[in-house]
């Protein structure tokens, strides 16, 4: 199993420059593949040729410039794979005003006593928070745009101690009015962000003259309220997950088409603030990682139109209806009753299948029945 810790690292001025032209020979490398890849006639000559032309290339280690190239070549294979699912778009231009990185790997570095050593830039100061046990892989260097730099260290481990068996099993339903709302009645809600104070820097930003002393402090302070607000819904997210994945041995969910979802310009901000795809994600490898079993819900399943109690469909259920009223008489919060549903058809089909957690081998495709797309038996 890969699994990577992130580190904060301090470089002194010196090295900060090196740095620099570690990120500019690496985005030189990328964009001048990018240029052969949209001409036709092929004009890009691997990092070596390009030496001989481009004497600066020879400053920086040639580790992250051949790196660099093996990215490339397995975007190229992404991007002509017949078997891959999504699409991707074609390779475009790096630009310095983005993140900035560069990888290198395990023979490259090395940590210790607080230290990272990288090739060409010696030894920097590294804030180990947390120990690893395991064979190092790479180690990847960014600059995010506050300027503030970290190493990422992949490390290969082995089996990591599973969580014990609860023989629980929970349905979450993704809402924009809380990040999920569970089938035992929990509601988690995305922490407020500093939407307000960034309006107001923006307005404030827009005044000011272009890479001046003041704009550049504003937009300093722009970055670190973004990061802010990032860095707090990570935080809550991965609570979140950690504790579901933790507390129930099968956890059942919608399959959103979000992209999809995100056309709607009414609830685009709305539904980008949650952070529904982050969520899934982590659901799905740590769920990997302990062997427990995640469960996605046929998108078309109509979860908030269906009562729970008695299993009627309603025709018709507005966004501004937040209680869900049936018939049988049953009345219950929307999301809440979404919820039980899918914990209901989730539970059905893994116990329909009869295999339970010891299906973690077989096709997915043996559990596709009724209103279950897709059932990951990790």
């Amino acid at each position: 199993m890969l699994k990577a810790y992130k580190y904060r690292i301090y470089p002194n001025k010196t090295q900060k420059k090196l740095l620099n032209k570690f990120f500019g020979c690496t985005r030189f490398i990328w964009n001048k593949q990018v240029e052969s890849f949209n001409n036709e006639i092929k004009t890009y000559t691997n990092s070596t040729e390009l030496k001989k032309e481009y004497s600066f290339l020879n400053e920086v280690s040639a580790a992250i410039l051949q790196q660099k190239e093996i990215d490339f070549k397995e975007f190229k294979h992404q991007y002509f794979s017949k078997t891959r699912k999504i699409k991707i778009g074609n390779p475009v231009f790096k630009s310095r005003k983005n993140k900035q990185s560069f990888r290198l790997p395990n023979q490259k570095f090395s940590i210790k006593d607080g230290k990272i050593r990288l090739e060409k830039l010696g030894w920097l100061k590294l804030v180990q928070d947390r120990q690893y046990f395991g064979k190092e892989m790479s180690v990847t260097v960014s600059m995010d745009k506050c300027g503030d730099y970290f190493a990422s260290v992949l490390v290969e481990q082995g089996n990591i101690n599973k969580f014990t068996k609860t023989n629980k099993d929970i349905g979450i339903d993704l809402g924009i009015k809380s990040l999920i709302t569970t089938s035992d009645n929990d509601m988690f809600l995305i922490p407020p962000d500093n939407q307000r104070l960034i309006k107001h820097i923006q307005r404030r930003l827009s005044n000011k003259k272009k890479n001046s002393l003041r704009f550049n402090k504003l937009k300093l302070r722009l970055a670190k309220l973004y990061r802010q607000d990032s860095r707090r819904k990570e935080f809550l997210i991965h609570n979140i997950t950690s504790f579901l994945v933790k507390n129930y041995d099968n956890i059942a969910c919608e399959d959103l088409n979000i992209k999809g979802m995100l056309a709607n310009h009414k609830l685009a901000r709305a539904i980008q603030k949650q952070c529904w795809g982050i969520l899934i994600n982590q659901l799905h490898y740590k769920c990997k990682w302990y062997e427990k079993n995640l469960i996605k819900i046929d998108r078309f399943y109509p979860s908030s139109k269906t009562c729970s109690i008695c299993g009627k469909v309603k025709q018709e259920l507005k966004l501004s209806e937040r209680t869900f009223k049936c018939e049988c008489g049953a009345e219950l919060d929307r999301d809440l009753n979404a919820a039980i549903n899918i914990k209901t058809v989730g539970v059905n089909a893994v116990s329909q299948s009869g295999m339970g957690s010891k299906t973690k081998n077989k096709s997915k495709d043996l559990f596709k029945a009724n209103s279950v797309e897709q059932i990951i038996f990790l």
